[in-house]
């Protein structure tokens, strides 16, 4: 598990006034929870923030008041349009204790299904894990080279290191092949159909651009 240093400032003001204020010098807001301690208002530089989240990294937390703890994103807000960060929230962990955390599940293959005609289809693409911090994977691989048209792997059937438990249910369904259905197909059908010559009935075209002439004399 990769650990980045990320400093922060503790912050008195708060409202939507501040929060603006703060975007404009470049800052963003942000809180910091934890188990055993009371909210801390943060203003963080969105530019360094940004480089550094993303996946489930440790993030060493250095506050102004010369105090560090090791923190995980809990949630960040984005602008819809933009996508600039508007605020982020941080969540301080210990890291002698399990946490319980999504990672996303990344199929190996392709499957063999694939070359008979199948498609392979990803039903789930996170699992709900437990492990201590710094054992949390970047991702889990789910190896579905040998599946077959109509199989399917699910989670019972993945293996992960000793430190990490996987809390989604062993009978969910990770990834299935499947056979093409009609709805697959129309669209290389669609595109035969564009293909095809037209049908030209030319009196009958030239007495309707006719008609049409006519019209628009008469409107002007």
């Amino acid at each position: 598990m990769e650990r980045l240093e990320l400093n922060a400032e503790v912050r008195e003001e708060t409202g939507k006034g501040t929060a603006r204020r703060l975007r404009r010098e470049g800052l963003i807001p942000g809180v910091l929870y934890g188990r055993d301690r009371q909210p801390v208002n943060l203003k963080l530089n969105s530019k360094k923030v940004d480089q550094l989240i993303g996946g489930n990294v440790i993030l060493d937390l250095e506050l102004d008041n010369d105090t560090t703890q090791p923190v995980m994103v809990k949630e960040v807000q984005r602008d819809v349009i933009k996508g600039d960060l508007l605020h982020i929230d941080l969540y301080e962990i210990n890291l002698d204790e399990t946490v319980e955390i999504e990672v996303p599940v990344e199929l190996v293959g392709p499957a063999a299904g694939e070359r008979e005609g199948g498609i392979l289809e990803q039903i789930l693409r996170e699992l709900e894990v437990e492990c201590l911090p710094t054992d949390i994977p970047d991702t889990i691989e789910a190896d579905v080279a040998e599946l077959e048209v109509g199989q399917s792997l699910s989670v019972a059937e993945l293996e992960v290191s000793d430190e990490v438990e996987i809390l989604t249910s062993g009978d969910e369904t990770i990834a299935t092949v499947v056979v093409p259905t009609e709805l697959d197909l129309e669209p290389a059908d669609a595109e035969e159909e564009e293909l095809e010559e037209p049908e030209v009935i030319g009196e009958e075209v030239e007495e309707d651009e006719e008609d049409e002439e006519d019209e628009v004399g008469e409107e002007e």
